[in-house]
């Protein structure tokens, strides 16, 4: 099977492709078109097959990870969306639920609202708790308000109806008023989007869904009618939030917002299969991109999830979801003096264009990538195998000017730049381990991306993180976990159900029924009956609680022992349980999934030989310029090792080793870096 990973980045879109039968691994990587992302998908995927002497139709399937989602939530440059709600159920989404998170600003600003109150109409219709009509749907005033939120110039309709989760009938009318009254209006009901209690985020998650399909959509159609165009006959598959795959048929529309995390949860699953092969299951992945910097945990081989997360407006999104948190800390993070005189790095970011001051592409403000030229870390002759050239007196320049302000030399200003992003990336590792009381002494930090090599060792001193792994293609890290990852569908259903006094054949009936219906969705999928399996859940709470605690089960498995485990998980989470105290069942979940088939990504390439040779490095460890061995990165083999201070390039991503630090290639070609004990 002939299989291409593809990962758009604010700077860089990666590919890579793998051959299972012959074996082969290769690697391509081009600048981003943000105006254009396809454009750069076609140009990266077409020279790889050219490289490979293989023809479009040669290629079975195409994984695809992309920010497009990431970057309209974190801009807010989303489509204007308007809300249909039944009776009482108009202003929910503004309203919210009133928790504050500053609770002592008196001057705190209001939530973001998607759909402002002019774009949100009320009609008549009310559904009861158990489902029951109370008041019957005003179909005449709906078609007028229809057409009030399509003058008011709602490109998409979120239609939003209390306990339409137990009842979904009035939402489904609205929806067909809604496509009875426009032509090309997009329209999402919130069963559609979940069917859990809490309305607000229910309704929250369905304006933003409603908000990013007319974007997303056209996206997702445009890029598999470019591939087909061009010979592709693969089927497109688009990595979730959740870290699996789904087809693009079911990544758009009422889904279209699993696509919120899409491109930073390949690097999660890169990491989870690079390290399992080193026999690591604790880590900390650190993806650093040009724009960004993606961090996750992994514990005993897990990547951690979740079913709710808050988007950076505040905005609640329910979705299955894997936890990472990013930040604005990557190669092209422009380098800033606030108004009180300290230096700053980021969010801000140059982008693939123009760039950091040193691509010669009309940049003008120092970079963290710049800084790193100044110190001589990156090679003088270029990135990408010498593809993208650079100009060190440009970078020597641009932090020159910023030096000046400070008050410091160049290279300290350099350094300091380089100092002020780590620290942003620490405090984020931090925040991340605290949230289930993680010792990092006890993890592995996996350094990835174009940027992930050069400050990871760095990171792991401050953090006390024992060992670093680099993969063998750092920089395509999130390209090639995309081709690791299963095709996934989450499926959940309202319960209310007290565990010590169970309804079974309640519980059963719900289950068996989302067992069939994602059974039948991978069949749908194509995926063989061999491959398909289920996993179970149960979300349970205490008597009394709002949010709930996922707890994983098996088929027929004794409620006590799901009560222990939920005492269990609750005190790992949020530090206190109260056995003995009323719980009860709130949900149940299923999760199918496509089991691989076993077949692990070939061993990278390796054609490198010799040692590049020595340059003039600035280290902090050494107050200065250091004379440095440069070693190519595939010049070494198995067993091999390299004593710090030493730099490692490949043509995705550099690796610095500092001084008392060493660095050692295992049997997977990854490279584990260690602390020189005297």
């Amino acid at each position: 099977m002939r299989r291409i990973g593809v990962d758009t980045g604010g700077t860089f879109t990666d590919c890579v492709l793998v051959d299972d039968e012959a074996g082969l691994l290769m690697v391509e990587k081009v600048p981003s078109q943000p105006a254009s992302p396809d454009a750069a998908i076609l140009t990266g995927m077409m020279r790889l097959i050219e490289r490979a002497g293989l023809k479009p139709a040669d290629v079975d399937a195409v994984m695809h990870g992309t920010t497009i989602a990431t970057n309209v939530v974190i801009q807010e440059t989303y489509a204007p969306a308007g809300v249909l709600a039944t009776s009482g159920c108009r202003d929910v989404i503004e309203i919210g639920t009133q928790q504050r998170p500053q609770p002592y600003n008196l001057l705190h600003p209001p939530k973001p609202v998607l759909a402002p109150r002019n774009r949100r109409v009320e009609v008549r219709g009310r559904i009861a708790a158990d489902g029951a009509e109370v008041e019957p749907l005003d179909e005449d005033a709906a078609r007028v308000a229809i057409r009030e939120l399509i003058a008011q110039g709602a490109a998409s309709i979120a239609v939003t109806g209390l306990f339409s989760f137990v009842n979904p009938a009035h939402e489904r009318r609205l929806a067909e008023l809604v496509r009875e009254e426009t032509n090309d209006a997009y329209c999402i009901a919130s069963s559609d989007v979940s069917r859990e209690p809490r309305e607000y985020p229910r309704f929250a998650a369905t304006v933003v869904n409603a908000a990013l399909a007319p974007l997303l959509d056209p996206y997702v159609r445009r890029l598999q009618q470019r591939l087909a165009d061009s010979g592709f006959s693969a089927e497109l598959y688009i990595i979730q939030s959740s870290g699996g795959l789904a087809t693009a048929l079911r990544s758009m529309g009422e889904r279209a917002h699993n696509l919120v995390l899409s491109g930073p949860a390949a690097g999660i699953v890169g990491g989870v299969v690079t390290a399992a092969a080193s026999g690591l299951r604790n880590l900390v992945t650190l993806d650093v991109g040009g724009t960004s910097a993606d961090i996750g945990l992994v514990a005993d081989g897990e990547p951690r999830l979740r079913f709710d997360m808050a988007l950076p407006n505040g905005l609640p999104l329910h979705v299955a979801n894997l936890e990472i948190e990013t930040i604005g800390a990557g190669g092209g993070s422009i380098a800033w003096v606030d108004a009180g005189g300290a230096l700053r790095v980021g969010p801000q970011s140059a982008g693939a264009r123009p760039g950091p001051v040193c691509f010669g592409l009309g940049g003008a403000e120092p970079t963290v990538t710049d800084a790193q030229v100044v110190l001589r870390r990156l090679n003088p002759a270029g990135l990408l195998g010498g593809g993208l050239k650079l100009d060190r007196d440009k970078a020597c320049e641009a932090v020159g000017v910023l030096a000046q302000r400070l008050g410091l030399g160049l290279e300290q200003a350099a350094l300091g730049i380089v100092a002020v992003m780590e620290a942003n990336m620490a405090g984020a590792i931090l925040r991340s381990a605290a949230r289930h009381g993680d010792n990092l002494r006890e993890f592995t930090l996996v350094g990835a991306g174009g940027a992930g090599g050069l400050s990871a060792v760095a990171l792991a001193a401050t953090l006390q993180i024992p060992r670093v792994l680099i993969p063998p293609h750092p920089g395509l890290f999130s390209a090639a976990g995309l081709l690791s990852a299963e095709l996934r569908h989450d499926l959940s259903s309202p319960l209310m159900i007290d565990p010590d006094d169970p309804d079974v054949a309640a519980i059963t009936s719900v289950q068996s029924e989302l067992e069939d219906r994602a059974l039948r969705d991978l069949a749908t999928d194509r995926i063989p009956a061999e491959r398909r399996r289920c996993d179970h859940a149960l979300d349970l709470r205490y008597f009394g609680q709002e949010y709930a605690v996922t707890v994983p089960t098996a088929p027929g498995e004794r409620f006590a022992e799901v009560v222990r485990r939920f005492h269990e998980i609750h005190e790992k989470t949020y530090g206190h349980s109260a056995p003995g105290t009323r719980a009860e069942i709130t949900a149940a979940r299923i999760v199918g999934r496509s089991v691989a088939d076993g077949r692990a990504l070939p061993r990278a390439t390796q054609t490198d030989s010799g040692s590049e040779g020595r340059r003039s490095v600035w280290f902090e460890e050494t107050g200065g310029y250091a004379d440095t061995p440069v070693v190519k990165r595939f010049s070494l083999r198995p067993g091999d090792s390299v004593a710090g201070p030493a730099i490692i390039e490949q043509i995705d991503t550099t690796t610095v080793v500092p001084p008392g630090w060493a660095a050692v290639v295992d049997e997977r070609d990854c490279m584990i870096i260690e602390e020189v004990r005297p």
